[in-house]
């Protein structure tokens, strides 16, 4: 059996014998170097378990009903019992209320942020840290947060240094 394989230059397909596999050879139509990647075996194969549909239906259910029923209670100015209000009426979640009817969602505010500074737009930059200012707390966590994770949130391809100026600088805008 044979390793086939297309040249990234001329895109012709080759062949390749097994022992081949791991090295580099030269393309015979355009003599271009062409690493011959090795055979896959079935022992690298792994096994995917099939997608529960009724789990997934039940989940997205849930998550419309907790939806419709935030929105059912940010309309009416309450607070779920239990709820984490850190005195400003919201939940631990980072979402928070200072008016009825008024829900911010920190994660939200920060995106926002992010973005008003990347397009130059001070003055939304500004109703931003207004709006959080009101929950620093929270804010500063979800920050520090966002900071040390591996895998932050994709802020639409901008390099991470930029964005953690961004956030430094929100950071020291919030104090």
């Amino acid at each position: 059996m044979s390793i086939e394989l297309h040249c990234p230059k001329c895109s012709n397909l080759i062949k390749a014998p097994d022992n081949a596999g791991g090295k580099h050879g030269k393309c015979p139509y355009c003599q271009n170097k062409v690493y011959i990647p090795t055979p896959a075996s079935d022992d690298d194969e792994i096994s995917i378990t099939p997608i529960d549909t009724e789990a997934e239906r039940l989940e997205a259910k849930m998550r419309a009903e907790s939806a419709e029923y935030a929105a059912k209670l940010s309309h009416a100015g309450e607070v779920p019992e239990g709820a984490d209000t850190g005195g400003f009426g919201g939940d631990s979640a980072g979402v928070f209320s200072m008016d009825a009817g008024e829900v911010i969602d920190v994660a939200d505010g920060v995106e926002k942020f992010v973005y008003a500074m990347r397009d130059s737009k001070l003055e939304i930059a500004d109703e931003v840290v207004a709006q959080l200012k009101r929950n620093a707390n929270k804010a500063n966590d979800y920050i520090d947060g966002v900071m040390v994770d591996a895998t932050p949130p994709d802020f639409d391809g901008l390099p991470k240094p930029l964005v953690h100026g961004f956030l430094n600088t929100l950071k020291g805008r919030l104090k």
